[in-house]
């Protein structure tokens, strides 16, 4: 391989590597998130037990609280009670409100494309001794279609809630004050019936409009029976499209209503605030926080402070448990960001994937195992990403001396430099039994340099934590320069 070969920086990520690099910090990452997780579940913990202290109103909060301090105290407890309740109430009508303009249909509709379809149907009365019944049959007919049981299943079709069909119909009856003589000289009684559906679209209002006549008719024949002998005719049905300004100021006031309650949570809000801080609390939270875990019972029909089974112990562990789990995964999560960050962005070279990685076209002659102690864990992180074998370093050393000799067999001088501790390096060259002339660290001594021509080979050894990329970076450029084959690296 000749040097102008040589990829000095191909400089791209090793998932693996980086994820087993983070795996081997795992101790350091756990400890990062139990000191931040202890930290804030005790500060929880102690918030919540001075918040207690202080919105326990059957308890005086030390011996130097006097009888008015105490009385106003109480007094702003049942202050700050009210207003949370009613902040609670605001808050109901606003998900209710939010959830009628998300999901009704009324607030879908257009009021410049407002679709309306419309039917007459005659209701005529035998016998006009009869007289009242026609208003009883409109009651009953229009009960049945306010009911709307039989919109069920078309509304969960439609993806909405039967009642956002129901307020779009009108329904009314008109009883005529007149008599029909047949032919027959029988007296018949006649009326209408008046439909009424709008809606977003033209199908949904004929679709609408045609079960609604569907379940008029369906109804007929127990009416006729029960009631009174009639029937029915459909005279006629339209659907028009218009612009309807009522319904565009409907919507306009639904919205208003939201913003109108909104504005109440944020009006109580700021009371509530100024009631913490003569509480000499934080702010609301606190207080919210407090009253949504300890809410007022009735025994004998008397209130009383639930906080004799709420406020102990398990009151104050919840939310410092809860902070406690959150500040552990912030811990854990920031640590974890700090080594793969670390390893991104390393100035050393940590792995000898790393390197690897960086100067893929260097060969590999081999690895040796990573000195000083290690537990279990390390070891089996060490062998997954390669900076270890299963092998004994006896034959870890074996295997690297006899790869060297094959690769370099057909070169006379061997020049073998690196950049990291000399001595280490000295160590490994010795202890590996390399042939060679050992000159390291070119930079200390660049000397070096000018004898590179003269050597056929020339073998690289850096040191993992010791050797950075930069140095390395430098000291394969200048051999590079000096046309000699770099043809491989160890790593010590």
């Amino acid at each position: 391989m000749r040097p102008n070969e040589i990829g000095l920086v191909e400089n791209y990520l090793n998932v693996k590597d980086l994820l087993l690099s983070v795996c081997k910090r795992m101790v350091i990452i756990i400890l990062a998130g139990c000191l931040v997780g202890g930290a804030l579940g005790s500060y929880k913990f102690i918030k919540r037990a001075k918040t207690n202290d202080v919105l326990d109103a059957g308890t005086r909060l030390n011996s130097r609280e006097t009888d008015i301090q105490y009385k106003e105290r109480v007094q702003n407890i049942d202050r700050a009670r009210d207003i949370a309740d009613m902040i609670d109430n605001v808050n109901y009508q606003i998900d209710k409100q939010r959830e009628y303009i998300d999901e009704s249909v009324y607030m879908d509709i257009d009021p410049e494309n407002e679709y309306e379809a419309m039917a007459q149907i005659v209701l005529t009365l035998e016998n006009n001794d009869t007289n009242g019944l026609d208003q009883i049959l409109f009651s009953a007919y229009e009960r049945d279609v306010k009911a709307g049981t039989f919109l069920n299943a078309y509304a969960e079709e439609y993806g909405t809630k039967p009642d956002y069909i129901k307020e779009l119909i009108s329904f009314w009856g008109s009883a005529s004050d007149g008599t029909i003589i047949n032919i027959d000289s029988s007296a018949d009684r006649a009326g209408s019936i008046y439909i009424r559906i709008y809606g977003p679209t033209k199908e949904f209002v004929d679709d609408v409009l045609a079960m609604i006549i569907e379940e008029v008719q369906d109804v007929y024949n127990d009416l006729n029976t029960n009631i009174a002998p009639h029937t029915l005719n459909v005279v006629g049905t339209q659907s028009i499209c218009r612009i309807d300004s009522g319904t565009r100021d409907g919507q306009i006031n639904q919205i208003a209503k939201l913003d109108s309650l909104q504005k109440q949570v944020v009006s109580y809000g700021n009371s509530l605030d100024k009631v913490a801080e003569e509480l000499g609390l934080s702010d609301k939270e606190e207080i919210l926080e407090y009253f949504a875990t300890n809410k007022k019972v009735e025994v004998d029909g008397v209130p009383e402070e639930t906080s004799e089974v709420t406020l102990g112990l398990r009151a104050m562990l919840k939310p410092a448990i809860k902070f406690g789990v959150i500040g552990f995964a912030a811990g854990a999560f920031l640590a974890a960001a700090f080594f793969v960050l670390k390893y991104i962005f390393a100035v050393k070279i940590a792995t000898q994937e790393q390197f690897f990685n960086q100067f893929s076209n260097i060969r590999k002659i081999g690895v040796l195992k990573p000195s000083g102690k290690r537990g279990k864990y390390a070891t089996f992180i060490d062998i997954k990403s390669g900076d270890d074998s299963k092998m004994t370093p006896e034959n870890n050393k074996k295997l690297i001396s006899a790869n060297y000799d094959n690769i370099t067999k057909e070169f006379g001088k061997i020049l073998i430099t690196g950049t990291g501790d000399s001595k280490a390096l000295g160590d490994a060259v010795k202890a590996l039994g390399l042939r060679g002339d050992f000159r390291p660290d070119i930079f200390s001594d660049p000397d070096i340099l000018k004898v590179i021509p003269d050597y056929d080979a020339v073998v690289i050894m850096e040191q993992r934590k010791v050797s950075t990329f930069k140095t390395v970076t430098s000291e394969i450029e200048l051999i590079s320069n000096a046309g000699t084959d770099i043809v491989g690296a160890i790593i010590i």
